[in-house]
């Protein structure tokens, strides 16, 4: 692949359906189920910018990826903290460190929004990714993530 220019936008209303499109790419490879839940919770993140932000990934004006950053508040980690929520890159455009650039934004937007840390989950069969996070600074923790659905049915 030839030189791209790489850049981020936040993602709109307007960006739904190559967002969903990026999204259902991601949830195969990640072997995640995709749902109508999965477009609503979207659907409530770009509507309220208190519970987080997307950014498409883009070359040029091509979406080639996205990453949702959601908001938490941690006692342990002092207030406010972000989490990398979901970060998927096309295939032909990994490894070419636009990884490394999608975290400097993430943590630039953390610090002007004065939040205390950013965590993510990794897959443990994803070394490559691992990898990449180990290399920016985040270490595993002692725990592990635990996850309980809590069901809405009336």
């Amino acid at each position: 692949m030839s030189e791209f220019d790489l850049n981020f936008r936040l993602a709109q209303f307007i960006d739904i359906d190559p967002l969903m499109e990026l999204v259902r790419e991601f949830y195969k490879f990640d072997r995640i189920d995709f749902d109508e839940g999965v477009v609503k919770a979207f659907i409530a993140l770009l509507s309220n910018e208190q519970f987080g932000v997307i950014w498409l990934i883009c070359d040029r004006d091509r979406p080639i990826g996205y990453v949702a950053l959601t908001f938490f508040f941690s006692m342990e980690y002092h207030g406010r903290c972000g989490l990398v929520d979901e970060l998927y890159i096309r295939e032909d455009y990994r490894g070419r460190g636009i990884g490394k650039k999608v975290f400097k934004l993430i943590e630039e937007y953390l610090q002007s929004q004065k939040m205390s840390s950013v965590s993510l989950v990794v897959d443990f069969w994803n070394e490559p990714a691992e990898a990449l996070y180990t290399k920016l600074g985040f270490r595993r923790e002692q725990r592990h993530l635990m996850v309980k659905p809590i069901s809405n049915d009336d």
